[in-house]
């Protein structure tokens, strides 16, 4: 597996992945969303999306979307069949080398009870955020949580 900054030409396999975890979202049509569709073309132009790449196959296994502006991760997903294998991990690592550390970083992810959601919140624990907000809700009415990662004074 590799990492890179995400293509146009990885669109469809960004689709593909989006379907995959769809459910998890609580977002069934995800991936044919034309909304989230503008988003991934957005990320992509502004250098603002990473993926990684399966080395045997060459095809896109997860991406994660940040926002410099807001210096958050906005978007993260594995396909299932590579979860649990240090995939998430290395993708999360790769968008907080290129946020801004000296500040705070942000993600808008699951709460503490959704099941689904606790493999995430395990990758990001696992990279030093801890929750600060218990109360949010995602544009479709799924509840959410903001996680943050403390500023290390490293850039």
């Amino acid at each position: 597996m590799f990492i890179r900054l995400a293509e146009t030409k990885d669109t469809d396999d960004w689709r593909i992945v989006a379907e995959n975890v769809a459910s998890i979202f609580g977002h069934p049509t995800m991936a044919k969303d034309p909304a989230f569709i503008e988003y991934m073309q957005n990320k992509i132009e502004q250098r603002g999306a990473i993926t990684a790449v399966d080395a045997q196959t060459g095809t896109c296994i997860g991406l994660i979307g940040i926002s410099y502006h807001f210096n958050r991760i906005s978007w993260f997903g594995v396909l299932e069949s590579h979860r649990n294998k240090g995939v998430g991990s290395q993708l999360l690592q790769s968008a907080l080398d290129r946020l801004d550390t000296s500040k705070e970083i942000t993600v808008d992810t699951y709460r503490n009870d959704y099941l689904p959601g606790l493999p995430a919140r395990h990758v990001y624990m696992k990279h030093g955020f801890t929750e600060i907000d218990n109360t949010l809700f995602d544009n479709l009415g799924n509840e959410r949580c903001r996680l943050s990662v403390s500023p290390s004074g490293a850039k």
